[in-house]
């Protein structure tokens, strides 16, 4: 896969914050784990169910001037959660880097990635998030814009970071119906908070089902961010 060495020096001059009024659009993949590779592949088993969803910034600047490949460094991702029930992961990520590469050494990629990340791999942080669609076909994409849409790509991965290494994970995806954010079902104060443990800040295992259990304690019915994958407690 190709990654663009202009990540490097753009890293260097850093960036403001994203405007509250940026467009955002939200993509949502669900499908199975085909294959584990690094150094705690031991975590997964092929056939594991995965649940993808991340957050674009279309107003992001790009700053390559290459028309065939494009650079959102710390800007083009607002969000990239990814759930993986059966290995206890649930991986939440703050702004990142969106790059797109359009017929360009004859292969469409589209990267997005974070070091802004909240979760655990086998008990160990996750300190890099990321997700990359690849075509060999070039057919993916038509330009160097930040994909808003489902990607068919030949093959796709996540690759999850922590002190101990990467792991890389081959998938295969189909598109998932959107879940709303937290803030998009209305919660406020307490509610938004805990809906947040639950969905969005990463937590897993016994933390995540404390939230749950206290959610459906005093709210009975689980936030629809929640439903997509996991049971509301008996």
């Amino acid at each position: 896969m190709i990654r663009s060495t202009l990540v490097l020096a753009i890293a260097a001059l850093g960036f403001n914050a994203m405007d509250a009024s940026a467009a955002e659009v939200q993509v949502a993949y669900k499908g199975i784990i085909t294959q584990a590779n690094g150094v705690q592949a031991s975590a997964f088993l092929p056939g594991q169910e995965i649940l993808i969803r991340y957050v674009v910034d279309t107003s992001a600047v790009d700053t390559n001037p290459n028309p065939s490949a494009g650079v959102y460094y710390n800007t083009g991702l607002k969000q990239l959660h990814i759930s993986i029930a059966d290995a206890d992961v649930n991986v939440s990520t703050g702004i990142g880097t969106v790059q797109t590469f359009n017929d360009v050494s004859g292969t469409d990629q589209a990267f997005f990635y974070s070091h802004i990340t909240n979760g655990l791999l086998a008990s160990m942080p996750v300190i890099h998030a990321e997700i990359d669609f690849v075509d060999e076909e070039s057919s993916m994409l038509s330009n160097d814009g930040i994909p808003t849409t489902h990607l068919p790509a030949n093959d796709t991965f996540v690759s999850l970071g922590t002190n101990a290494g990467f792991t890389s994970l081959r998938l295969l995806l189909e598109p998932a119906a959107l879940a709303p954010t937290c803030a998009e079902e209305g919660f406020t104060g307490t509610k938004l908070a805990w809906c947040k443990n639950i969905c969005e800040n990463g937590n897993t295992g016994a933390a995540r089902e404390m939230w749950i259990r206290r959610w459906v304690n005093r709210y009975h019915e689980l936030p629809a961010c929640a439903l997509i994958d996991v049971q509301q407690p008996e």
